[in-house]
């Protein structure tokens, strides 16, 4: 191989891992910059034509070698800073280099055992740029995975709802395309299952659902303070319309992302259906109600 075939190859390899670092850091890095930091880490690679190579690529000398990558290409400020991009400049490594092994064994390049030593003669560059490639597409799936399940925690609250001495517990989440709202109060309303529900109703409300009844037409059979808590709402989605029960308790307690909020007049419109497959969230919360977390909700 060729001087200058060397110098290229590794630059691109070692600008693809500064890449990976910068990104599993968080780090914004100018282009060049991480160019720099690429053609500095090429230069590594000319040190086996020294004479006196050899301490250069035991583990020491790597680690060594790799910190100083480090500080030339991002300069960190303090120690833990440098650390913490050591170790993902580690695990871009690894992480690539796994990558790139496992699409040579999958190829037909040969490998041979002699006096017990496995051979294996050199990835082609094709292969290290499919390696590349593949990386890439990996971290980009696992970045935006990890983005959406951290952003959906951050959406995710335990709802206790209170109606005089009766008490229900259950998740909830906040649904951006929910923008319902009570006709009467104008309030925003939430939706819950009848499962999450259930032990706060009417009697006579939760035998209509039970039964698979109109719960609408069992509203005439309310009176009291059990009248002027129910209601009725129209809806509308993509697969029907209709009309939904509606439900005001007493107090509701928002707990998540680090905030717990008391809130008073929040409106429910009850599904008979569950809200998810797995049950994992049994309320949608109306986005509109998030402006009232931190004041109360009158």
């Amino acid at each position: 191989m060729y001087v200058e075939d060397l110098l290229a190859l590794n630059f691109l390899m070692n600008t693809v891992l500064l890449y990976l670092t910068a990104r599993l850091t968080g780090r914004r890095l100018q282009g060049g910059r991480l160019v720099a930091g690429g053609f500095f880490a090429a230069l590594y690679s000319l040190i086996i034509f020294l004479p006196a190579a050899d301490f250069v690529y035991t583990w020491v000398g790597k680690i060594g070698a790799s910190v100083l990558i480090i500080i030339f290409t991002f300069r960190p400020q303090r120690l833990v800073e440098g650390l913490r991009l050591c170790g993902a400049f580690f695990l871009a490594s690894f992480f690539l280099a796994g990558t790139v092994f496992a699409l040579y064994f999958f190829g037909d390049t040969p490998a041979a055992v002699h006096g017990g030593v496995f051979y294996l003669t050199a990835p082609r560059p094709g292969q290290l740029f499919s390696g590349v490639v593949v990386s890439l597409l990996l971290l980009a799936g696992i970045w935006h995975f990890s983005e959406r399940q951290r952003r959906s925690k951050n959406l995710r609250f335990r709802v206790t709802i209170k109606c005089g001495e009766k008490t229900a517990e259950a998740a909830g989440l906040v649904d951006t395309g929910n923008q319902l709202r009570d006709p009467l109060s104008g309030r925003p309303l939430c939706v819950a299952s009848f499962r999450a529900v259930e032990s706060l109703l009417p009697a006579v409300l939760r035998q209509a659902y039970k039964q698979a009844a109109d719960p609408v037409s069992a509203l005439g059979e309310l009176t009291g303070a059990e009248a002027v808590r129910c209601g009725v709402t129209p809806f509308r989605s993509l697969e029907n319309a209709g009309v939904l029960v509606t439900f005001r308790p007493d107090l509701v307690i928002l707990e998540g992302a680090g905030k717990r909020k008391e809130c008073n007049g929040l409106v429910f419109a009850i599904s008979a259906k569950a809200l998810s497959l797995d049950n994992e969230a049994e309320i949608l919360l109306n986005p509109a109600i998030m402006d009232f977390i931190g004041g109360a909700v009158y």
